[in-house]
């Protein structure tokens, strides 16, 4: 009688917890449809392009109408903006044949609309190590043209494992084998970590690059903005070394025609021009009831090139409106940076040394990205890869620090989570130290500085293989709106539980 007494309890509990959950409201609700799609009709938002600025501007005004103190960063930089682009090759019979990109290499160079005109030189494949780094030396830059190079090569996609060792699982939502994605992450938007040493190359006479997708679907490959770190600069001066992507097919027509001896020359447009821009970091502070300067910091990112990508900013504003009407006790700073998408030409952790008290009056430390993205990946059943949906939701992969100080916010992490549908699932991970050397700590650039601190830190990152390219309608077609909504409620409940703490002072 007793158990069965004590069982009613904990479900009449569960029950009420439920019910008494923070949620949003209808019209909270459709405001946030409203704000994605619009956002999502104007296009990518580059770093420093009207898209973001405007983007940034218009959650900047939504803040101060709920009530925020709303401060504004701005980075002047230089853009690179990719216009036209395309390849062709010139054939010993005299005719020209033009082959089909996926996309460009970001931060590459300017060939203007006449483009750049070499030899070909195959130089192989852009080799991994076992542990998944670059092997630069694998390339062939032996015997190149003496007067000018197209180099061309296979660039295959790094594959990364959140199991041990690397990534230690501090807990899950679900069942872990509910979640197979996490031995094998096959993401092409990895391939960011593979850059080319630009200097060597124009040393050696290279004018043009194709890089070919290699054990990757077209579709999946198509208008990824990679690598992510660009090529290298001082920040307004970018070498100009035209890059583009193809397929893997037409990657595979281009070796065969260069070992029979039937091109002449190929010609890479890419007509990019760097231009003077601003971008903006906001800072939208909401003041708590304790008159304390203890805080919780909500952070993101805005530049990015599809409503996936870079929908933090709108997740950010409806959970500042919807503590603007329900007061907290701590303070929450609400910090929406820009820099993601630069190419490492602005510094997305700049706003922390320009307002260090946030991170002193820091207690925790939330990141959000990539709500509401429904999986897609490759299906190789047919032999050849094809593009399509899972019928799943993207794992919500949560990188989290592992000191006995973030205990608290794991477990309050893993109850926000209570009641929520098997299809949302969720698995933290932490960054691990293997032969001396701490494994990386994904998401918004600034989160790992957050996240290699004592401040505790969760910091979510969905992680589609389409995150890092720019799609015909936007992403709208791989964004799951109801998801997202789930998912923001979770991170209420979250903030909810860590201001009871701070009350109770236990945080």
């Amino acid at each position: 009688m007793l158990v069965s007494i004590l069982a009613a309890f904990a479900a009449a509990q569960a029950a009420y917890a439920q019910a008494t959950a923070p949620a949003l409201d209808q019209a909270a609700q459709q405001l946030f449809f409203d704000r994605l799609y619009q956002t999502n009709l104007r296009g990518p938002r580059w770093t420093g392009n009207e898209n973001q600025n405007t983007l940034i501007a218009t959650v900047a005004a939504g803040m101060q109408l709920a009530g925020l103190t709303v401060e504004t960063l701005e980075t002047n930089f230089s853009r690179w903006d990719p216009r036209w682009w395309s390849l062709s090759l010139k054939l010993t019979n005299g005719t020209t044949l033009g082959l089909p990109t996926t996309g460009y290499w970001p931060y590459s160079g300017d060939s203007g609309l006449q483009g750049v005109t070499a030899p070909v030189h195959d130089a192989g494949s852009y080799a991994l190590f076992p542990n998944q780094t670059a092997n630069s030396g694998a390339l062939n830059l032996t015997n190149l043209p003496a007067n000018g190079t197209i180099l061309f090569f296979d660039n295959p996609s790094p594959t990364r494992n959140y199991s041990e060792p690397g990534y230690g699982i501090l807990g899950s939502s679900v069942p872990l084998e509910e979640i197979p994605e996490l031995g094998n992450l096959t993401n092409p938007h990895w391939q960011s970590a593979k850059t080319l040493n630009f200097t060597q190359i124009i040393q050696l006479g290279v004018i043009g690059v194709v890089a070919s997708w290699v054990n990757t679907s077209d579709a999946n490959g198509a208008l990824q903005f990679l690598p992510n770190s660009g090529a290298p600069g001082n920040g307004s001066v970018h070498y100009d070394v035209p890059g583009v992507y193809v397929g893997n097919s037409t990657g595979e027509t281009i070796r065969q025609l260069v070992a029979d001896n039937e091109v002449v020359s190929a010609t890479v447009v890419l007509d990019a021009p760097t231009l003077d821009a601003t971008t903006s970091t906001i800072i939208g502070h909401l003041n708590g009831t304790a008159g304390s300067n203890n805080t919780i910091i909500v952070y993101t990112h805005s530049d990015g090139p599809s409503i996936i990508e870079e929908n933090g900013p709108i997740l950010l504003l409806t959970m500042a409106e919807y503590f603007a009407a329900n007061p907290l006790s701590i303070n929450v700073d609400f910090v929406t940076t820009t820099g993601h998408m630069s190419g490492g030409h602005v510094n997305e952790s700049a706003w922390m040394a320009a307002r260090p008290d946030l991170l002193l009056n820091a207690k925790a430390a939330i990141v959000c990205e990539h709500f509401g993205a429904i999986e897609w990946k490759d299906n190789f059943t047919s032999g050849e890869p094809v593009f399509e949906p899972t019928g799943r939701y993207e794992p919500m992969w949560t990188m989290v620090n592992s000191s006995s100080a973030s205990d608290d916010l794991h477990q309050l992490y893993l109850n926000a989570f209570e009641g929520t549908p098997d299809e949302l699932r969720m698995a933290m991970v932490s960054p691990q130290t293997v032969n001396g050397v701490l494994s990386n700590w994904y998401g918004a650039g600034g989160s790992s500085i957050l996240g290699y601190s004592d401040i505790p830190t969760v910091g979510i990152i969905p992680q589609p293989d389409y995150l890092w390219a720019a799609m015909v309608d936007g992403g709208w077609s791989r964004l799951d709106v109801d998801m997202a909504v789930t998912q923001i409620e979770v991170i209420l409940r979250l903030i909810m539980s860590l201001d009871a703490q701070f009350v109770a002072g236990t945080l």
